[in-house]
């Protein structure tokens, strides 16, 4: 069973909600031209075409798998296997990336879109961040008596996936160029609509023969219990970026 197979069926390869996307669109025009950037099996698209009616979509992944079921079940967007960093079907009125900006950091992704935005285009993202156990809304950062949990700095440092807070996070998208115009937290239940249904596939995987695949559940149970522990100091923060 490779990630593909573990996917297969479900809805969302990340936590997101129809209203955060939603939210990201207002003001976008209808017939807008809309970059999902990193699509996964395309759990965003049905509300990116609600809140923006008529918009010529594309959306962009480097698993083909993904891609082609796409195609299949949003024969309205365009579905193209290739490198979210250099899309085609430019330029856009907004560039979307839910839970998928990390593949490329948020510099780099932007200074990367940035030509590739039409004039008062806009990126949105979701990126994940830290944060503390008070309201989500007024928390941009851990007080001293709220430290990281050592084991939730281990684990995200062995995924290569940085742990900041959300100040620094607007540092990165001034560093290339761009103004944030808006920041929000994605609603926790995101992540148990992500996580929940995923959970049975891993019991299966945990049997398999091939030693791969029962790395990859034991790695997916393993960051699903952190979120069980921890998921309180951390989660998605969404960012709406326009160029400067």
């Amino acid at each position: 069973m490779t990630i593909i197979d573990l996917f297969d069926g479900l809805d969302r390869c990340a936590p997101g909600d129809a209203a955060s996307v939603a939210r990201v669109c207002a003001g976008v025009a209808s017939g807008a031209a809309v970059l999902d950037a990193g699509c996964g099996r395309g759990a965003d698209l049905p509300a990116l075409c609600a809140a923006v009616p008529g918009a010529r979509v594309v959306a962009v992944d480097t698993a083909a798998d993904f891609v082609a079921h796409v195609a299949k079940a949003f024969p309205h967007a365009r579905a193209v296997c290739g490198d979210m960093a250099n899309p085609s079907g430019g330029p856009f009125d907004l560039i979307w990336s839910g839970g998928a900006i990390y593949n490329l950091g948020v510099a780099a992704a932007l200074c990367a879109w940035r030509p590739h935005l039409a004039p008062g285009g806009r990126v949105a993202f979701s990126d994940l961040v830290l944060r503390g156990n008070g309201p989500p809304a007024t928390r941009d950062a851990l007080s001293a008596s709220e430290a990281i949990a050592p084991e939730l700095a281990e684990f995200f440092a062995n995924e290569g996936v940085p742990l900041r807070n959300a100040a620094a996070l607007r540092d990165e998208v001034a560093a290339a160029g761009f103004r944030v115009a808006e920041t929000f937290w994605m609603p926790d239940q995101a992540w148990a609509d992500y996580y929940l249904p995923l959970e049975p596939r891993l019991a299966i995987a945990e049997t398999a023969a091939e030693p791969d695949t029962r790395a990859m559940a034991a790695a997916f149970r393993a960051e699903i219990a952190l979120w069980r522990r921890h998921g309180t100091q951390y989660g998605y923060l969404v960012c709406v970026a326009v160029p400067e």
